[in-house]
């Protein structure tokens, strides 16, 4: 029992040093109302009081926004909150509450990071920043799909059931691309009720829109059509009147003629199960799912010689396919 309340309070410590971490890279000699409050939801306030920042109540929803959308881990937040104010004046203090706490709220955020840093792992496989973001985008569109019934919106659901929304795309992608130290913040569209990524690539920003990729009907099963793409492309394939929490122009057009289907890719057959012509991600899923659910491939795929297809093949495919052979 010792050793589960010490786990505890080690993983409320990890709550809280991740935030200050995170807000390392701007003035911590400032304190600024977004601190105050992101901290006040990691240690479960259940009253945090801003009345020294004199936000207008018509200011908050603004306030919160940025910073939950901007931080995948705050899905324990509820969006929906009441706040106390002086009539016709500033607001004195937030009243949170939230979907999971104490035990179970530290269990999740372990679960989540967890497979955040294993996902990061095999990306850093990769030198490029670039091939870091390519491999974790068509990673999380094949291995995902998106959540039709609009139920799975965060990090954590998105995790739990394979499936999830717009919301739950940019949340995993935004945390991998963290994990690997690529900078990735929300951008997000009331218009067209939508929200994806931007991802910081060698200095310039840039729009990744995986939900709109995922459902992409191709042969290799994801687009990039969306990947890496400058305001004026954004603009063109159907992104309009977004919004971040940072002020950023994407205007470099470096990957608008890249052929990202050969970015990955190493000598192909007999390691091409999906007969595409190159080796990548979804060959790896596709024989993967050959040996877990039965999957029809048409031919025996025996890569390690060993006279049957299991998980032992799987696991060279995929070691090919990161360049480990």
């Amino acid at each position: 029992m010792r050793e589960r309340v010490v786990a505890i309070i080690l993983s409320a410590i990890l709550f809280v040093c991740l935030i200050r971490v995170r807000a390392g890279a701007a003035d911590v000699a400032e304190t600024r109302v977004t601190d105050v409050i992101r901290d006040g939801f990691y240690r479960f306030s259940e009253s945090i009081d801003i009345s020294e920042f004199d936000v207008k109540p018509e200011e908050l929803s603004g306030i919160l926004a940025s910073i939950i959308k901007d931080d995948p881990y705050l899905f324990f937040v509820n969006g929906q909150m009441s706040y106390s104010y002086m009539p016709g004046g500033c607001v004195i203090s937030l009243k949170p509450t939230y979907h999971l706490a104490g035990e179970e709220a530290f269990e999740a955020w372990e679960s989540c990071r967890t497979t955040v840093r294993e996902m990061a792992t095999e990306a850093k496989k990769y030198i490029s920043p670039y091939k870091k973001a390519l491999y974790l985008h068509d990673r999380i569109c094949l291995s995902f799909e998106y959540d039709k019934a609009l139920e799975s919106d965060s990090l954590y659901s998105f995790l739990s059931t394979g499936k999830g929304t717009c919301q739950a795309y940019t949340y995993l992608y935004m945390a991998v691309l963290r994990e690997c130290g690529i900078e990735s913040h929300f951008v997000a569209s009331d218009t067209i009720e939508h929200i994806w990524n931007y991802v910081k690539i060698d200095g310039e920003w840039y729009h990744a829109d995986l939900t709109w990729d995922d459902s992409a009907v191709t042969v290799s099963g994801v687009s990039r059509r969306h990947f890496l793409c400058s305001d004026k492309v954004a603009t063109e394939r159907g992104h309009r009147d977004w919004y971040s929490s940072i002020n950023v122009s994407c205007s470099s057009e470096r990957f608008s003629n890249i052929d990202f289907g050969s970015v990955l890719d190493t000598d192909t057959s007999p390691w091409d199960i999906d007969g595409d012509r190159q080796l990548s991600l979804a060959d790896v899923l596709m024989l993967r799912r050959h040996v877990e659910c039965g999957a029809f491939l048409g031919t025996c795929v025996d890569l390690d010689g060993d006279g049957e297809t299991t998980m032992a093949d799987v696991a060279l495919l995929r070691k090919k396919l990161l360049g480990e052979d």
